[in-house]
C-alpha cells in the first residue's frame, strides 16, 4: 500500500503511463480501469484506511517493522 500511498500523495513520481493514469484515477479525473485502481479507491473509501491513518499519525509516523499495521509502541 504505501507505493500506492507515495504515488497518490507525489512522493513518488509517476514514470509510466499506466502509473499516471493510476494518479489520475484515484484524484477523480478520469474512470478507474485496472483492479490495482479500483482496489485502491476502495480501500481509501473503506474504514481500514481511517485507521490505519489513525494508528500512522498516533505513533508519530514510525512503522513497526513486524506488523506495519499495528504499532505496539501505542500500549
Amino acid at each position: 500500500m504505501h507505493f500506492y500511498d507515495e504515488l497518490r500523495t507525489g512522493v513518488k513520481k509517476p514514470d509510466t503511463p499506466e502509473k499516471e493514469h493510476f494518479v489520475k484515477a484515484v484524484k477523480g479525473e478520469v474512470e478507474a480501469k485496472t483492479d490495482h485502481e479500483i482496489a485502491y479507491i476502495k480501500y481509501l473509501n473503506s474504514n481500514q484506511q481511517v485507521v490505519d491513518n489513525m494508528i500512522y499519525k498516533m505513533s508519530f509516523g514510525k512503522m513497526n517493522k513486524h506488523n506495519p499495521n499495528f504499532d505496539d509502541e501505542l500500549f
